[in-house]
């Protein structure tokens, strides 16, 4: 995934919006801190695949069995 600086993203601000809505995400980079910038469809997947995994982890930990 590439990355780029706050300043770099903003200096090229309408071309990498363009690409995220085709599909990339990046890596913004600001003193030490990074952020991801994906298309929403990424993230409702990655977010629906964690809720399934807290999902399964729920079900084999939340009982009373065993304690």
């Amino acid at each position: 995934m590439e990355k780029f600086t706050v300043e770099e993203f903003q200096s090229d601000f309408d071309n990498l919006l363009e690409r995220v809505e085709g599909g990339e995400s990046f890596i913004i980079t600001s003193e030490g801190k990074e952020v991801v910038i994906m298309p929403a469809e990424d993230y409702d997947l990655i977010v629906d695949g964690i809720e399934e995994h807290d999902d399964l982890i729920r079900i084999h930990t939340d009982h009373e069995e065993g304690c």
